[in-house]
């Protein structure tokens, strides 16, 4: 147990882990290049475009995962919080912009540490995350992790086999167009009969506000569930 650890998980009621990174190693042991001896990290355009990343047959047959102009909206959003950083890049005439973000260390983030969480958690991923330390697999190491018997794992997928997956780790602005978003059966998970699925977003949207006011997902307090290429909700093994 950490040192003090106790009394400050006491203080949380309920914990969301969204496209966390997860499976470090612990600050004792020296990553292979070296300890993080920068201030900032500097993100790009492209940087931030690649979080919408997908296998490229996969990003074809997402269709709308990419919400038009919303890359743009998020980019226009870093560089309107960064009036300096949106002056770097490209050149004096025609800068381009740069993001920055103060440098975080996410060593010790790890098994031993997270069964020493026994605060009730949602742990929301999308399977077609390939962000490293932050795929499916990684999601699923943390939620079996975790020391609390009152967990639930949402996975977002969108096609009606539970293998093809359409949610990036850009999970929450993403969206979905096209003769996917209708269900043939159910209803999308936090949306209305006949009407359909706005994507993934919509999804996290709705799993966050019933875990904060109730503590359930799909009024269930436990468990695994996979959500389809329409929306609806399926218990996972």
């Amino acid at each position: 147990m950490l040192p003090g650890s106790a009394a400050v998980i006491a203080k949380v009621n309920r914990v969301v882990f969204a496209e966390s990174i997860f499976g470090t190693p612990t600050e004792e042991v020296t990553p292979p290049t070296g300890f993080t001896s920068f201030p900032t990290n500097l993100t790009t355009r492209s940087d931030s475009d690649s979080t919408w990343a997908m296998d490229p047959d996969r990003d074809a047959a997402c269709t709308g995962h990419i919400v038009p102009n919303r890359q743009q909206q998020l980019w226009t959003q870093f560089l309107e919080e960064d009036r300096l950083g949106s002056t770097w890049g490209g050149d004096r005439n025609h800068p381009t912009g740069v993001s920055r973000a103060p440098t975080f260390s996410s060593y010790g983030w790890n098994s031993s540490v997270a069964h020493q969480q026994t605060t009730p958690a949602l742990v929301i991923n999308g399977l077609e995350d390939r962000t490293p330390l932050a795929t499916p697999a990684d999601a699923t190491a943390l939620y079996n992790s975790l020391g609390t018997a009152n967990k639930v794992q949402v996975q977002v997928q969108v096609q009606v086999q539970v293998q093809v997956q359409c949610a990036s780790h850009a999970i929450l602005w993403e969206g979905c167009s096209g003769p996917r978003c209708n269900p043939q059966s159910g209803t999308p998970y936090g949306g209305r009969p006949g009407r359909p699925w706005a994507g993934p977003h919509a999804t996290v949207q709705a799993a966050v506000i019933e875990w904060i006011k109730n503590g359930t997902f799909n009024c269930a307090k436990n468990g695994r569930f996979t959500v389809n290429a329409s929306g609806v909700v399926t218990p996972s093994p």
